[in-house]
């Protein structure tokens, strides 16, 4: 079982940041919402942090990349941060229950840059991220608990 889930609590959806925490407490795990500002969370989890970092440049990202190890937990829809967790080992997930690995994040991040440059040339990409429905926290929820071996 995971040590520790650190959140980029940020950009989280709050129905998965509710799971996470209803979870992280019924199996007394640690976790850490990351973010540059205060993000409300409800949990009796004595092992809960809300762990406010300085609003430069990547500090959240940072202070995640530096905090976790092998064995933990991160969830994050930024591509370049997961990267960089699994990197250290870390197992990362995003919020919509997709599972980042070494073998897939290179087409994650060619996908991302052809979002990009889509983007730039004014054509529309993809899925919103704006949208969060029962289908998402379905697959987030099954997506966890399997990192989670519960």
């Amino acid at each position: 079982m995971a040590k520790r889930i650190f959140v980029d609590a940020d950009s989280c959806a709050r129905p998965a940041k509710s799971f996470i925490l209803r979870t992280a407490e019924h199996h007394r795990i640690a976790v850490f919402f990351v973010a540059n500002r205060a993000v409300p969370a409800k949990t009796e989890n004595p092992l809960f942090v809300m762990h406010v970092c300085g609003s430069t440049k990547d500090a959240a990202d940072n202070f995640i990349v530096e905090k976790s190890e092998e064995n933990d937990i991160a969830v994050t829809r930024d591509l370049i941060l997961a990267q960089r967790l699994l990197e250290k080992n870390t197992a990362v997930l995003n919020d919509k229950g997709v599972i980042f690995t070494k073998e897939n994040m290179q087409d994650f991040l060619n996908e991302r840059e052809l979002s990009l440059q889509m983007k730039a040339l004014g054509v529309a990409t993809g899925e919103s991220w704006h949208s969060y429905g029962k289908k998402d926290i379905s697959a987030f929820s099954k997506s966890l608990s399997a990192l989670l071996g519960i």
